[in-house]
């Protein structure tokens, strides 16, 4: 049995529609194929050469994993890396997401931003609105003919024209949950109706345990909660004419969801925690569930819940329904043109099966995922400790992949083929997350919230509504 909702409009307001209803009635752009063309890495010449003796060319690149066992590992493969290729020399400069943004800002206005970075969907089309980027096609092509890339890895980084991202690990969401609390690894929710039953159940007010960790602050870890429920339900930001779409009855079913879930499962504290918080609940015996990434296992290890934990796809609004969920592809973008060479022979140089299970099951187990398939079939991945220990969870993360997106990106579910810049202010500003504090801690009703989001996002990110949902009846 799906939730019940009051779809009822208010006296004197425009009725809402159904996103699903409008899809229905409208055409959208379908998804391009990958490109097929071979780009040959010059193991010579001034660009980027190899060659035994040459002057080697200087590589230096950002990234934000700056956890010290995670620079510690990437350090190792960067200096296997400059033994192997005697031509070309890469240096790391760890950086940290509450800083890049101003950093990468100020550095390309006085020219001394890095040869490359790592970087994120919304990330990295702020910076490619701007000029900043070079196009990286080639070399998302030859990783592709070599390895085989996953589709919905590729296209966040296609659009405007070009390929600006190539695509080097994935991270999806699951629900992790307690299997001594849930029913064992069998625990298999059939709808939205019966996961909010089972949470509730296992909710105990008294002693603080709580069936589910849900937040409700102004974050990105509440952006990212709200949004991988509306996936499930058909519920977007953006309409298929790249316009704001957010109040329609999927949307409002979604928040009435998540608030019913919040009041009856999760700790109250949760409109103001972070992520430390989220995974201090999880790892001491507080919160017996979590939508999210399997960012916490290895702090897992320490407690003696490590064997008590399994994993499941999100559950469907209803029976039937397919599961979805939000994912990031963390992907490398070039800003220099004379180098692309040079970092070329490095990136495909860490896509080698040897090379690349093992750097990513280094650098955190469970957590980064293969974005080709000669890396999700790398004996060097499947053989970490921790990925044999929950190698359930890992192969239904897989699962999970081919139907997870992110919000205003071309994907299979929307089939826009739009190019919305302004997905980085709608990631950074938290607009999302508004609209859960709304909805829990000023109390509104899913209506008012569905209805105030529409307006403030419409306001954040300066985007119109959509033609269809403005007077649509």
């Amino acid at each position: 049995m799906g939730i019940v909702t009051n779809n009822n409009t208010t006296q004197g307001k425009k009725p809402r529609i159904s996103r699903r209803t409008f899809l229905a009635t409208t055409g959208a752009a379908s998804t391009t194929g990958l490109a097929g063309c071979l780009f040959g890495f010059d193991q010579g010449g001034s660009q980027g050469g190899t060659k035994s003796g040459q002057n080697a060319v200087e590589l230096t690149f950002w990234h934000q994993e700056s956890v010290p066992h995670r620079v510690e590992v990437f350090k190792r493969f960067i200096d296997k890396f400059n033994r192997e290729n005697d031509g070309i020399r890469v240096s790391q400069q760890p950086q940290s997401w509450d800083a890049v943004f101003g950093k990468l800002t100020s550095a390309l206005n006085t020219g001394n931003e890095p040869d490359f970075m790592f970087s994120l969907p919304a990330f990295t089309m702020t910076f490619q609105s701007q000029g900043a980027l070079v196009d990286v096609g080639e070399i998302v092509d030859t990783v592709d003919k070599d390895r085989s890339l996953f589709d919905n890895t590729v296209t966040p980084f296609r659009y405007d024209g070009g390929t600006w991202g190539v695509p080097m690990w994935d991270m999806v969401f699951l629900t992790h949950y307690r299997t001594d609390k849930y029913g064992g690894q069998s625990w298999s929710p059939r709808n939205w109706q019966e996961w909010l039953k089972d949470a509730s159940n296992v909710t105990n007010q008294d002693q603080s345990k709580y069936g589910i960790v849900l937040p409700a602050n102004k974050n990105l870890w509440t952006t990212e909660n709200l949004y991988t429920l509306m996936i499930e339900n058909d519920a977007y930001v953006y309409g298929p004419d790249g316009k704001i779409m957010f109040d329609t009855e999927e949307t409002v079913e979604t928040l009435d969801f998540y608030k019913r879930m919040f009041n009856q499962a999760s700790p109250p504290e949760a409109t103001a925690w972070d992520w430390a918080e989220w995974e201090q609940a999880l790892l001491r015996d507080t919160g017996y569930s979590t939508n999210g990434f399997s960012s916490w296992v290895r702090s897992l290890q320490a407690t003696p819940l490590a064997d008590k934990f399994g994993a499941i796809q999100q559950p469907p609004p209803r029976e039937g329904m397919p599961s979805r969920s939000i994912h990031y592809v963390n992907n490398i973008m070039v800003f220099n043109e004379k180098k692309k060479n040079a970092i070329g022979t490095f990136i495909e140089w860490l896509h080698r099966p040897e090379n690349y299970g093992a750097w990513l099951a280094e650098t955190e187990p469970t957590l980064y995922l293969p974005v080709t398939e000669t890396g999700k079939n790398a004996k060097s991945f499947w053989d970490h400790e921790l990925i044999q220990r929950y190698r359930g969870m890992v192969q239904t993360q897989f699962e999970a992949l081919p139907r997870a997106s992110i919000y205003g990106f071309r994907d299979i579910h929307t089939k826009n083929n739009l190019y919305i810049p302004s997905v980085g202010t709608l990631e950074g500003s938290h607009a999302l997350a508004e609209v859960v504090q709304q909805l829990v801690v000023r109390d509104k009703s899913p209506e008012e919230a569905a209805s105030w989001g529409q307006n403030h996002l419409e306001n954040v990110l300066g985007v119109g509504p959509s033609k269809k949902l403005k007077g649509q009846t």
